[in-house]
């Protein structure tokens, strides 16, 4: 946001503080619009997918399904010894390719199963009086665990006791699961911690196990390489001390100075104040922004207001305070950024990600067609097979070359 000379004048070099302050400022609103436009974008992918990409792998598996069939049907004609092995070959490939993909009817699993049951497999039966399809089983198994979360919330609500059992539950079956994971023992965890806070254990754990790591590595070292190992450990440990303090000042700082720089800004900027038009003007489109930031608790835009309305008054007061606030843009600016790369990195890419340049939305939706093309291939190419399947002469054709026979399948 800027504002207009008339409103700036006399105009005044910015500090470095100040400078570093509107760089953030610009990057944060270019990485909000970015992380907007791949949002955007996600929920536009998503909602194609279930339109176009996931009907079409449904008609896939159907079409794969009605081969085996067309392949059974086939076993029952005049074909060789060597003919019915084959046959026999491809129609175990196709059946677990179907059933590990868990997306076919109740029927159609029973089918499958039997049939790759006769071929020497064992897979045990689904019982279908609990679940329709395998996918539904799933489905009905993570609906099952959310009503078990929501239950032990509302008794976390209603039964202080009992929510205390569950945390201590919960902080035991941890820490097995970490005394595993990282060959401890139960010892190991006489640290003093929140029982009822799993992300207090959780911050206590990783400094023992960094403590331990520090302790582990210095014990490899000896005389003056030990003693300066330690020297930069400290030196590490009271930096990132003093940082984290600095932060916890900053934002002391910013839930206190929101309402001080509001009416700092309105007495700057008050309209009824201003005898000169075009001021005046530019005062009440300002003031109605700075009323919309303050109601908003938006320490940022008021921020902003105040550094580049002060370009009038005396800013010693606020380059101290500005250091500290920089500190709370940079963590804005990287949680901005992994937010996108969390969007990002939720699709499967393949290549792409070997690229050394950033991945564009661009891409995203470039994949995307790439991804439905080859997906309608796959479809097409599989009904250009069952209709080989239908015909004994063609299919005996197919069977003549091992290259071609087994080239024949299609992968899901």
């Amino acid at each position: 946001m800027k504002l207009q000379k008339s409103t700036l004048e006399p105009e005044q070099k910015l500090s470095a503080p100040q400078k570093k302050f509107q760089k953030l400022c610009q990057k944060i609103e270019q990485e909000q619009l970015r992380l907007n436009e791949w949002q955007t974008a996600q929920a536009d992918i998503q909602a194609r997918a279930s339109r176009e990409i996931l009907p079409t792998y449904a008609q896939l598996r159907e079409v794969i399904f009605q081969q085996i069939q067309q392949l059974l049907q086939q076993k029952q004609q005049k074909v060789t010894a060597a003919q019915q092995t084959k046959l026999d070959q491809k129609i175990e490939q196709l059946s677990l390719q179907l059933l590990d993909s868990q997306q076919m009817s109740t029927e159609q699993v029973q089918f499958l199963t039997e049939l790759l049951n006769s071929y020497g497999h064992h897979i045990e039966l689904l019982d279908t009086d609990d679940v329709d399809l395998r996918s539904e089983a799933k489905t009905a198994t993570e609906s099952e665990d959310e009503n078990l979360e929501q239950c032990e919330q509302n008794s976390f609500e209603h039964d202080e006791f009992e929510q205390e059992r569950l945390a201590q539950l919960k902080l035991e079956s941890l820490k097995h699961f970490l005394c595993e994971e990282y060959d401890l023992d139960l010892e190991f965890f006489d640290f003093q911690h929140d029982p009822l806070d799993l992300d207090d254990f959780i911050e206590k754990f990783e400094q023992k196990m960094q403590e331990q790591e520090e302790l582990d590595f210095l014990s490899q070292l000896s005389g003056a390489q030990k003693a300066f190992a330690e020297q930069q450990i400290a030196r590490e440990k009271a930096k990132a001390a003093k940082k984290q303090q600095q932060r916890e000042e900053a934002q002391k700082l910013a839930n206190q100075s929101i309402k001080t720089i509001y009416l700092k800004i309105t007495a700057w900027i008050h309209p009824d104040r201003e005898q000169d038009e075009q001021k005046k003007q530019e005062k009440t489109v300002l003031m109605q922004q700075a009323n919309q930031a303050y109601e908003a608790n938006d320490l940022l835009t008021l921020l902003n207001l105040q550094i580049q309305l002060g370009q009038q008054h005396n800013l010693s007061f606020a380059n101290q305070q500005l250091k500290a606030y920089n500190l709370l843009l940079e963590e804005q600016l990287e949680t901005l950024q992994m937010q996108v790369d969390d969007i990002i990195y939720s699709f499967d890419w393949g290549l792409f990600l070997y690229s050394n340049r950033k991945i564009k939305v661009q891409d995203l939706y470039r994949k995307y067609e790439q991804d439905y093309r080859h997906a309608q291939q796959k479809l097409a190419r599989a009904q250009e097979i069952l209709e080989k399947y239908q015909d004994l002469k063609q299919l005996k054709q197919l069977m003549r070359s091992q290259y071609v026979w087994e080239m024949h399948a299609v992968m899901m």
